[in-house]
């Protein structure tokens, strides 16, 4: 389920967040998400992209791997 947090940044237009934004909102440790990354269970392009040597993590799409595993 999305968090209120989660939801006030999707629906003022925030979609890419950083892992330590995505960590703080969703309450994971910014390393479990790197190891998802790392393990290739969230794919680049879709969950996560790298710009300028920073990882994002897509919100909308992590949202939706948390809830069905794609």
């Amino acid at each position: 389920m999305m968090s209120n947090d989660q939801a006030n940044l999707i629906n003022h237009g925030v979609k890419w967040v950083t892992v330590e934004k995505c960590a703080e909102l969703i309450g994971w440790s910014k390393d479990a998400i790197n190891s998802l990354r790392v393990k290739g269970k969230i794919r680049m392009d879709i969950h996560w992209t790298k710009r300028n040597g920073r990882i994002f993590i897509d919100l909308v799409a992590f949202q939706k791997w948390i809830e069905t595993g794609t």
